[in-house]
């Protein structure tokens, strides 16, 4: 047995078991057709070996002819296997030049059959023989060569041509996988075409002494395609395992996801819209009342309020147009009522068929409710409460501000902030928000400034705003709080007006209390005119032309006569009634002033008053009659302290601390009992047997009306009590 008679049945053998082999895998997936057009062309090129081996050992022309004329339909098998297997791997591109060349390698059997002894040779007319290596002769045909070949090499050409642009397509594409798959199959088919076309020329017009054979070509490309076949079997393996592996960590996922959605009280679902089922978690099937697991859309539907059915069928038609789902709605049936928020995403195949929609559902009920309770606290909030954006748009605003300015609400909604100011305060209300947003606080708008807003019929009135910053996500609002301050001024000027009227009846008071010494003092002036004038008149009785003491006793006159007149003028002012006038007053003049008009009253208390001024105080602006009040009231709260105890001493002391100028007015009495050095000053607090408690109240609203303020301590050793007065100094001008 020759090594031919061993090798073309070896390859018969492999080439046939590589076909069922891939037969096989075909039949296990239906999917992977090019396996079932390797198995084909594997089985073709089984029976090509057999016949080619056969035809190697023909004896007579009639037999040599017959067996060239039948290995023509193993090539055509070959070359369908081939079309279909490079469409069914590189897609339809340039397919039409593989079904032509098919077309025309069909047609060829036609001449085949019919014409000369087969599709090479008209007439073979004698076998001849050559010898191989080994020792080993075989057959080869020598005859009349077949003009129907021309349709073969035709085929055979565009074949060529189809795997060529196949092959310079996919070389050219960025998938190195696919590019070595093309080099493989591609490659090989072209050599294969190449090498039997010349073989086909070379037997046919007798060049040389060549036997018809395409086998070892064929089993190069079988060769090929099977490596390339098993190389994706193999990575479709691997690309299974990991598929597993993928599945088997979605699942996982899937699970975690269920669970994560279970802890946040999130439903998960899925509706198939071609079968009308809708699976979801547990915590869906709760809502919706899915206990078997899945159930129809019209189920669900009787599941939701019957007034928000309707909102659920728009979001569903929207779906179909935008993808996106999401809607809000009440369960029926619930007590209390049960808000749920939907959102989704409709899948669509290829064509535009709706395939499912898959989504999550939550429950909306205590923030709907905290909405709601913020939206009633909102409208229940006393002041005007407005919502601004960074660039001054409102975009929240409550029914009190509807009311205080005369708006809609929706005319102010998205409108700009500034619409609510006066005109001329608009440009410099943009450049402070500006800054206001640099760096946004709470703190009050315009703190210090007179801010007015504009009503929608034109009219100012007196407000006062409170800023608040409010970050939602990655913005930063302000919450602006208004309030209308047109009654509260109003009371407070009525106020005003009540506390000068107190404070002047406590002046009326406290001159009643003076009456005494104000009539000493004005006693002694009227007393010594009085005698002055009567001297005067017995010198004129005695003498009239001595006139030298006359005119001594008319200036006395004139200085009592003045004398009374400062103590009248003194009182005058005191008793005057009307608003606060300031003016730039030296405090220690207004001192004296106060001491010369107490001065008979201290006299008779038996109080020594030790004066401690110190010497170029600068001015403070004040309302002299209100500042001479307090000190009066001090005064008189020190001798009344002091009373019953022997060595009355009464100190009072001025002295500069910074930028304000101190007063004192201490007593060596027994000084404040714990705990009511505040409470002192509180309206009706007295010690008094007939005091009315009004009098330190009234003097610290007086100071703090002059932007100062009045506090009382204990001085050294806790003998004695000391009131302490602190005024700003006056501003320079020029």
């Amino acid at each position: 047995m020759s090594w031919v008679q061993i090798a073309w049945p070896m390859l018969a053998a492999a080439s046939l078991t590589l076909g069922l082999i891939h037969a096989l895998f075909w039949v296990r997936q239906r999917s992977m057709s090019q396996h079932l057009a390797f198995a084909f062309a594997a089985g073709a090129l089984s029976v090509l070996s057999v016949l080619e081996m056969v035809a190697l050992y023909a004896r007579t022309p009639a037999e040599l002819g017959t067996l060239i004329r039948w290995m023509h339909v193993p090539i055509a098998i070959l070359v369908a296997s081939l079309v279909a297997f490079a469409r069914l791997s590189f897609g339809p591109r340039y397919f039409a030049l593989g079904l032509v060349a098919l077309a025309l390698r069909l047609a060829a059997l036609v001449p085949n059959f019919t014409t000369g002894a087969n599709l090479n040779f008209a007439v073979i007319r004698e076998v001849g023989r050559v010898r191989w290596p080994g020792d080993v002769w075989v057959a080869y045909p020598i005859g009349t060569p077949n003009p129907w070949v021309i349709i073969a090499q035709l085929s055979n050409l565009l074949l060529a041509i189809y795997m060529m642009v196949l092959l310079v397509r996919t070389v050219r594409s960025a998938d190195p996988h696919a590019r070595r798959h093309a080099v493989i199959i591609c490659g090989g088919w072209l050599l294969f075409i190449g090498l039997m076309v010349v073989a086909a020329l070379v037997m046919t017009f007798n060049v040389g002494r060549t036997p018809f054979i395409g086998t070892p070509s064929f089993v190069v490309v079988i060769a090929a395609m099977s490596y390339q076949l098993g190389s994706n079997l193999l990575e479709s393996n691997r690309l299974a395992a990991k598929l597993h592996e993928s599945e088997v960590a979605r699942l996982q996922g899937e699970r975690d996801l269920q669970h994560a959605a279970d802890a946040a009280g999130l439903g998960l679902w899925s509706w198939n819209v071609p079968d009308d089922r809708i699976v979801g978690s547990p915590k869906s099937r709760e809502w919706f009342g899915e206990h078997e697991g899945e159930c129809e859309l019209s189920a669900v539907m009787r599941r939701i309020h019957p007034a928000d059915r309707s909102r659920l069928r728009a979001a569903i038609t929207e779906a179909w147009e935008s993808r996106r789902f999401t809607t809000t709605f009440r369960l029926s049936n619930t007590v209390p009522e049960r808000w749920l928020t939907v959102t989704g995403e409709m899948e669509f195949d290829a064509e535009g068929r709706a395939l499912a929609m898959r989504g999550v559902a939550r429950d909306d009920t205590d923030s709907r409710l905290s909405g709601e309770r913020f939206r009633a606290l909102l409208e229940a909030a006393p002041s005007a409460l407005l919502l601004v954006d960074e660039s001054g748009r409102i975009c929240l605003l409550n029914a009190e501000t509807e009311r205080m300015f005369g708006y809609a609400r929706e005319e102010l909604l998205g409108r700009d902030l500034e619409r609510l100011l006066p005109e001329s305060m608009r440009a410099v209300h943009v450049r402070h928000r500006h800054r206001y947003h640099l760096a946004p606080a709470k703190r009050v708008m315009g703190d210090g400034l007179e801010l007015r807003g504009l009503r929608q019929d034109g009219s100012e009135f007196p407000i006062e705003v409170g800023l608040n910053p409010v970050r939602f996500g990655d913005q930063t609002l302000t919450l602006a709080a208004v309030t209308d301050v047109s009654e509260r001024r109003r009371k407070d000027a009525e106020l005003s007006l009540r506390r000068d009227e107190v404070a002047h009846l406590s002046r009326v008071t406290m001159l009643g209390e003076l009456s005494g010494s104000l009539a000493h003092e004005l006693n002694q002036p009227l007393a010594a005119i009085l005698s002055n004038a009567q001297a005067a008149q017995r010198m004129l009785v005695r003498n009239p032309e001595d006139l030298s003491e006359i005119g001594e006793i008319l200036s006395d006159i004139v200085d009592n006569d003045r004398r009374a007149g400062d103590v009248i003028r003194r009182l005058r002012t005191l008793l005057r009634k009307g608003s606060q006038d300031l003016a730039r007053l030296d405090l220690n003049e207004t001192v004296r002033e106060c001491l010369r008009l107490l001065r008979s009253d201290l006299r008779n208390r038996d109080v020594v008053v030790v004066l401690d001024l110190a010497p170029g105080l600068p001015p403070i602006e004040g309302d002299q009659v209100q500042l001479q009040q307090v000190l009066l009231n001090l005064i008189f709260n020190a001798c009344d302290a002091m009373s019953g105890q022997e060595g009355r001493h009464l100190t009072v002391r001025s002295q500069r601390h910074r930028d304000h100028v101190r007063l004192t007015v201490a007593d060596d009495g027994p000084g404040i009992a714990a705990g009511m050095h505040e409470r002192i000053f509180e309206p009706f607090q007295t010690s008094k047997p007939n005091g009315l408690g009004l009098g330190l109240a009234i003097c610290r609203t007086i100071v703090e009306s002059h932007r100062g303020r009045l506090w009382a301590e204990n001085g050294p050793g806790g003998l004695g009590a000391q009131l302490q007065i602190e005024l700003p100094v006056a501003h320079t001008t020029g």
